[in-house]
């Protein structure tokens, strides 16, 4: 070998073994987790680490994915075979895309790929959320699931965060509203939008409250219960264990309200608290 060729694979060397591929990040735990990766085509390989109980389904929601691809990464023969604190190959995108099916909404989206909701109509703020369309791309921002994962749990008086109940625009936050104090948050939308239940528990109340119109109260335990007034048609009973998600009734105009909207409280040992610092 010549000095000019050696010359040339000594640099080629250096190169290479100097430096390292980008430096991503890794679903994990407690969320994203740092991973060298090399780029592959034109997107990048994201390292996710197995939770216990983890499928290869569960990884492709989390991370935006799709499962054969990441099952073709890893050379696996069968979606169940990964194993808590094994390392699967993703291919990662800053952003991932998902296309809407029949029935979808932006609540169901944002639950089901793990994003906090506002983050993920801030990435998608051409489209009305109100008129999905079957086939609309939907950019999902992995780096907002992230921020989501890595949020600090809120304090232990009202345990857990909560999903929020309908898409609106908020027309009345909680606080001082005038010279009375307003014990919930207002979110309007349209007449006959569901209603879901912000966490799993049980009904307490189904029926008409003076100024709440018709209501449903849920107790979620630990002194914890939730309040979804003004409704024009409820779909739950008393006494009724509920799912995180469910719809439990339609938005309305019923009690004293100026138009369409849901009045909606968390309250703790029987005192309203802020919902804002508890819905994700």
């Amino acid at each position: 070998m010549d000095r000019k060729t050696l010359s040339l694979v000594l640099i080629v060397v250096l190169v290479l073994g100097g430096c390292p591929g980008s430096v991503l990040a890794g679903w994990g735990q407690s969320g994203f987790r740092p991973s060298i990766s090399n780029p592959a085509d034109d997107r990048q390989v994201m390292k996710y680490l197995v939770n216990k109980g983890d499928t290869v389904g569960d990884v492709a929601i989390k991370t935006g994915s799709d499962v054969e691809a990441i099952m073709a990464m890893n050379n696996l023969k069968d979606n169940r075979l990964v194993v808590e604190g094994q390392y699967l190959s993703i291919p990662w995108e800053r952003d991932g895309y998902y296309t809407v099916k029949a029935g979808d909404t932006f609540w169901d989206i944002a639950q089901n790929h793990k994003v906090d909701l506002s983050q993920l109509i801030a990435a998608n703020s051409g489209k009305d959320p109100q008129r999905l369309a079957i086939g609309d791309s939907i950019k999902i921002p992995l780096t907002a699931a992230a921020t989501a994962a890595g949020t600090s749990q809120p304090s232990r008086s009202v345990a857990g965060l909560f999903s929020w109940p309908v898409f609106g625009t908020i027309s009345s936050h909680f606080g001082l509203r005038g010279k009375e104090f307003h014990h919930g948050l207002d979110v309007a939308c349209p007449v006959n939008t569901p209603i879901r239940a912000a966490k799993a528990g049980r009904v307490t109340f189904a029926g008409t409250k003076t100024v709440y119109g018709r209501t449903v109260i849920i107790s979620h335990g630990e002194g914890v219960e939730t309040l979804y007034a003004h409704a024009s048609k409820l779909l739950v009973k008393e006494g009724q264990d509920v799912m995180r998600g469910q719809v439990i009734a339609l938005v309305g105009i019923s009690g004293r309200t100026t138009g369409p909207h849901l009045h909606f409280e968390i309250k703790y040992d029987d005192k309203a608290v802020n919902p804002i610092k508890y819905l994700r």
